[in-house]
């Protein structure tokens, strides 16, 4: 597949993703949704493949959802939207491979949720993680499920209710970072050199093992995004995201 929105290199039993949309500081569009469920899918499908480096740019990750289609009024479905979404957070979290989020720069909203799936997330020191749905009248709805699953219920709901901006150090200290320092490479080659000769099917059992400890269910799924859904079609959240995207200006400055 010709990826837009995405690199795709393979060395070594090891498959990595770059999500690459610079022009639009790594924000998840319609494209880019279908391109990566694309490349987790193939990923899956590769026998030779058996840890997947899902990354971003040098100074930020993923931003989350596409202000610019909702402010064009792009003719987006919404609900498919988010179930798209979700899909791709249920293939990493159901994968066979194991996913290594390799995390620089900024992390928002449903770039969150890409790293709360990941089974194992490196971060350099400056990247910062921020829930920031609530300051537009939206909810991390499909991020949170996952989140609670990573961090436990009361530091993800404080992180989703003060939309408070959070470092490196303060992500490991939660649980959302595995491991964090300036040299990344080292890090991520440590975890390599011994994951990429775990058996997929292996990897493949403990993941539905844990997933059936764990509340996230079908029912789970059509929660998130029957509520992320709904609340895009509100006007009042319409117009709160397209004055932020055409202006700048946040809802409290309005």
């Amino acid at each position: 597949m010709n990826y837009q929105t995405l690199k795709i290199d393979y060395q070594s039993a090891v498959q990595r993703i770059q999500i690459y949309r610079p022009e639009a500081n790594n924000s998840i569009n319609s494209q880019l949704i279908q391109e990566l469920l694309s490349a987790l899918q193939a990923a899956e499908a590769d026998e030779t493949v058996k840890v997947v480096i899902l990354e971003g740019l040098p100074d930020v990750f993923c931003t989350g959802m596409d202000f610019q289609e909702v402010a064009d009024g792009t003719n987006i479905d919404a609900k498919a939207s988010s179930h798209d979404y979700y899909n791709i957070l249920k293939q990493m979290s159901q994968s066979s491979k194991v996913i290594v989020s390799l995390v620089r720069g900024k992390v928002q909203a449903g770039g969150v949720g890409l790293v709360a799936v990941s089974d194992i997330v490196i971060a350099d020191e400056t990247v910062t993680f921020v829930l920031s749905e609530l300051l537009f009248g939206l909810l991390p709805a499909c991020v949170l499920p996952f989140l609670i699953r990573r961090i436990g219920f009361q530091k993800a709901y404080r992180l989703a209710l003060t939309t408070q901006e959070i470092s490196a150090s303060e992500a490991y200290t939660l649980g959302l970072v595995d491991e964090y320092g300036s040299n990344t490479n080292k890090l991520i080659s440590q975890y390599v050199k011994r994951l990429k000769y775990l058996p997929s099917s292996g990897v493949k059992e403990l993941k539905n093992y844990i997933s059936q400890l764990w509340i996230i269910q079908s029912e789970t799924q059509e929660l998130a995004v029957n509520k992320i859904s709904s609340l895009l079609g509100d006007p009042t959240v319409q117009a709160k995201i397209k004055r932020f995207n055409n202006e700048g200006v946040y809802p409290w400055q309005a």
